[in-house]
């Protein structure tokens, strides 16, 4: 949900090349095929579409670099606007689409932007944690062992329950 939250624009894509290098700006460019746009109406507009993906061109700068060669391979891509443009870096959330739970594409696609600037994640990276607001929801993925390691992220999302209160809401499992 941060990842959704924090992001300008949220697409499913595939990306269709290698990247090209502009040296001038130090910053080269993916080209992608946009499959579906997520988030980012209210600033671009339904009709937007996105051909470049643009990052630094050095990793060492946080430049992302693609690895998958499968031109059909759907990725989600949360990134920045910059002058109309899509920016990702290499701490940008950026998977393929298939490997996302059910709960989480549903969430993406749906449910995500209704706990945005409402509901905060709090994260926990050890015991005790306490939370400092109702509009808080505790995340403890990372203090977690074993089957249920990534079991928030993976199939929840904290979202308002109430005016001023939210909590962590599951999706159920998927339709079989």
């Amino acid at each position: 949900m941060t990842a959704f939250c924090n992001s300008d624009l949220v697409i499913r894509a595939k990306f269709m090349g290698s990247p090209e290098i502009n040296k001038t700006t130090l910053y080269k460019h993916y080209e992608i095929k946009m499959t579906k746009m997520l988030k980012g109406f209210d600033a671009v507009g339904n009709a937007a579409d996105f051909r470049f993906a643009y990052t630094p061109a050095m990793e060492s700068l946080c430049g992302y670099v693609h690895k998958s060669q499968d031109r059909s391979e759907e990725f989600l891509i949360a990134g920045r606007l910059r002058n109309g443009n899509l920016h990702i870096s290499a701490c940008s959330f950026l998977v393929p689409w298939r490997s996302l739970s059910f709960a989480q594409q549903k969430a993406f696609s749906k449910t995500y932007s209704a706990g945005c600037g409402v509901c905060t994640v709090f994260p926990c990276s050890g015991i005790p944690c306490k939370l400092e607001s109702d509009t808080h929801c505790l995340w403890t993925d990372q203090i977690l062992t074993g089957s249920d390691k990534g079991s928030q992220s993976r199939h929840f999302a904290c979202l308002p329950r109430n005016p001023g209160l939210c909590t962590w809401q599951s999706f159920g499992a998927p339709l079989i």
